[in-house]
């Protein structure tokens, strides 16, 4: 099997990314730039992408655990600073400095960082990377929502690799910064081969369903826990609250992006809901033997009974939904068997399929 530095998706991703930018008039084809640069400079002419990362923070400060209010006003202070450094690195790349562009652009997802280490400790930079890993499990067939996916999940997979480097070497900001990147990368490429920047209604109905889905499940999975194996675990409950509180406020703005037309972005914070809910359910102190056990037989009974739901007259799109759980089960638990805890992400969304088919 290919490594990911001998595979050649990524940089077919960044050619594509350099004829487009040459089109378009910028002139990135002049510059000695790495295609991973020119991935960070092409984000920078979508607002969406900025917008995108500001409003991660901006949630993050909304569920922000017990914590002083210097620290909340610091964050606060890094998340406008952020905005600045964004604008400037807008400004130097229609000016024609990329290299002033790229350092205004990784300055402000520093700052956005800081803003989350400061709203939510070093936890929150640790998921940010965990995101970030999870969107990399990207299905290779997943077209109706990335432009490329196979070439989207390679990118990610490989800014995933940095952030973890840079976390253990001590560099939690550097870490943070490139996780942030691929938030920013993924909802860029959000989209198909004939709708760049955009994904058909009904796809988007269906992740924010799906999103609907998965908090209900959350919540579900959370109240039949055993109260008594909750509390022997310091702060659970204020972690399980904080991240659901996270999922609905990203699960509202779902709904109000699909509510308003904004299909795309629909989607992006419908994913992002689907995700909280998953780390609600994860109790703190990383995933334990315990709780792969229960995932699995939650996937295996959910799939059970949506199995015996969807038969072959049922609607096509119920079909694959059921395929694809399938398929994630599989990758979930060949990643588990490998010793790949992120496996469970896989699973969890099978997990969802099937309970949004079982209705």
């Amino acid at each position: 099997m290919k490594t990911r530095k001998m595979q050649g998706a990524v940089l077919l991703f960044g050619l594509l990314a350099l004829v487009a930018c040459d089109q378009d008039g910028t002139g990135l084809l002049t510059d000695d730039l790495t295609p991973e640069e020119v991935q960070e400079l092409v984000v920078l002419e979508d607002e969406s992408s900025m917008s995108v990362a500001l409003e991660l923070v901006t949630v993050s400060d909304e569920v922000a655990g017990p914590s002083a209010v210097g620290a909340a006003q610091v964050g606060r202070g890094h998340h406008m600073q952020a905005q600045l450094r964004f604008a400037a690195a807008r400004e130097a790349l229609q000016a024609g400095d990329r290299r002033r562009a790229l350092e205004e652009a990784r300055s402000g997802r520093r700052l956005l960082v800081r803003a989350l280490l400061a709203f939510g400790g070093p936890d929150a930079i640790d998921a940010l990377i965990e995101r970030i890993e999870d969107l990399s499990l990207t299905d290779v067939d997943d077209d109706d929502v990335f432009v490329d996916p196979a070439a989207v999940a390679d990118a990610l997979g490989r800014l995933a690799d940095v952030a973890r480097d840079r976390l253990a070497a001590n560099d939690m900001i550097g870490g943070g910064e490139r996780a942030l990147l691929g938030e920013q990368i993924a909802r860029y490429h959000r989209g198909q081969s004939d709708r760049r920047g955009d994904v058909h209604p009904d796809r988007a109905r269906l992740a924010v369903a799906l999103a609907e889905t998965a908090v209900d499940l959350a919540e579900r999975i959370i109240a039949a826990e055993d109260v008594a194996v909750r509390d022997a675990v310091t702060d659970v409950a204020d972690h399980q609250n904080r991240w659901l509180a996270h999922a609905k406020r990203m699960l509202n703005r779902a709904q109000m992006a699909l509510e308003n037309g904004n299909h795309a972005r629909a989607v992006h914070f419908a994913q992002h809901a689907h995700w909280s809910a998953l780390k609600a359910v994860i109790l703190p102190g990383g995933i334990t033997e315990a709780e792969i056990e229960d995932m699995i037989a939650l996937a295996d009974e959910l799939f059970a009974q949506a199995d015996e739901v969807v038969g072959d007259d049922s609607p096509e799109l119920e079909q694959k939904l059921l395929q694809r759980a399938a398929r994630l089960i599989e990758i979930g638990k060949t990643r588990l068997e490998e010793g790949h805890k992120r496996g469970l992400a896989a699973l969890w969304r099978a997990s969802v399929i099937c309970a949004w088919l079982v209705g």
